[in-house]
């Protein structure tokens, strides 16, 4: 065995573990003691005749945004008698120290993270032929079956014949293609009407315990009607 390659397959093994294990143990939102809980999950509020729900699942797709942004999926309904503006000035996470972080329009998310790949020749497989139930693939192989949950937690390669194999890992910038469809767009909200999709906040890290999902609602024409609270924490 190449003592070179060994050195290079320890290390990717130990970078790839080190990442990982962090993106397991981070701390992810979850509403705080005392917020309104909404019916089918996430927390809820109301203002000027406007309810937001707020959702925290991981995000869909095969790259792990979480550590370069704070993607949280909302659901404006205007029970109102008015059109209401939906903009992403209106929304920011606040932290008790006052820092805020604010919904970031997509052309303003311009950084990196790492995604996990299989080595070898890399093609998409969204017909597998085996069957499955309950099961959720390693992460290096959520872009081998795009169809497929995977693991988001700590996997770490194992003994493979004559050593180990390793982890590739390529640069994915943002915004990605999931996050593109699945934002959440300006615009105006007629009474009766009901909008669903993600924001995507500057990154808050969990060393902020704690953070509030603010929100202002402002009429057709831009004037402030009313503000929402939603509390946060970060739990692990």
């Amino acid at each position: 065995m190449n003592a070179q390659y060994l050195t290079r397959t320890t290390t990717v093994l130990l970078l790839a573990g080190s990442a990982l294990a962090l993106s397991a143990c981070a701390d992810q939102l979850h509403p705080a003691p005392g917020a309104t809980l909404a019916p089918h999950g996430g927390a809820t509020s109301s203002a000027a005749g406007v309810n937001i729900v707020t959702m925290t699942p991981d995000f869909p797709g095969i790259v792990d945004i979480e550590s370069a942004v704070t993607p949280i999926k909302v659901k404006i309904t205007n029970n109102g008698a008015q059109p209401i503006r939906v903009r992403y000035a209106d929304f920011k996470l606040d932290a008790t120290d006052g820092t805020s972080y604010a919904a970031l329009p997509l052309y303003k998310i311009d950084s990196s993270v790492a995604k996990a790949l299989p080595l070898g020749p890399y093609y998409p497989i969204t017909d597998p032929g085996f069957r499955w139930s309950r099961f959720r693939v390693a992460p290096y192989y959520a872009g081998l079956y795009p169809g497929m949950p995977w693991y988001r937690g700590a996997f770490y390669g194992q003994p493979y014949g004559w050593g180990y194999y390793d982890t590739a890992f390529a640069d994915v910038q943002l915004p990605t293609p999931e996050m593109r469809r699945n934002v959440l767009p300006e615009g105006i909200l007629d009474p009766g009407g009901s909008l669903e999709g993600w924001l995507y906040f500057q990154h808050v890290p969990s060393s902020k315990k704690s953070v509030d999902f603010d929100a202002t609602i402002h009429s057709e024409r831009g004037a402030a009607i009313g503000d929402l609270s939603i509390p946060y924490t970060f739990k692990s």
